[in-house]
């Protein structure tokens, strides 16, 4: 008995479906790859944002702990293209001081609550609070240094 096997057809490329579905499975990859892409680009702008920030309001902390607010209750100053304004209020009495001694200080002191607001480039990052001492000499010899 013969048998007769039938012919195969040799396939000389792709056929336009194995095209579409190759197409389709590159083509949600290359989605999927661009999402991710796409989020930590935005990720690492926000990084820089904050990064910026921090370093914006470190400047700040360090300027108005400096700044005795019983002289300059509000004022506002510029870091590079930040500004910050603030503005001061009494928390606590003025009171007197002391010497180590237990004696009538020199200075009166209060204590002030410092509001600021950090504007960067005409966007405000944000307000902050800060408890600064505020000091007066009203006693002992007076040196003025201004």
């Amino acid at each position: 008995m013969i048998r007769f096997r039938p012919q195969r057809r040799r396939s000389r490329g792709f056929t336009l479906l194995e095209s579409c579905v190759a197409l389709a499975i590159f083509a949600a990859g290359a989605m999927a790859l661009y999402g991710l892409l796409d989020s930590n680009l935005f990720a690492l702008g926000r990084a820089n944002d904050v990064s910026r920030q921090t370093l914006v309001v470190r400047n700040a902390v360090e300027h108005l702990s400096a700044v005795n607010p019983m002289r300059q209750p509000k004022g506002s100053l510029v870091f590079g293209t930040a500004e910050i304004d603030w503005q001061s209020t009494l928390v606590e009495p003025i009171r007197t001081g002391q010497s180590p001694s237990g004696a009538m200080g020199d200075f009166d002191l209060g204590l002030y609550e410092v509001e600021f607001t950090v504007t960067d480039a005409g966007r405000t990052l944000g307000t902050w609070h800060l408890r600064v001492v505020g000091y007066e000499k009203v006693r002992g010899f007076f040196m003025d240094f201004d």
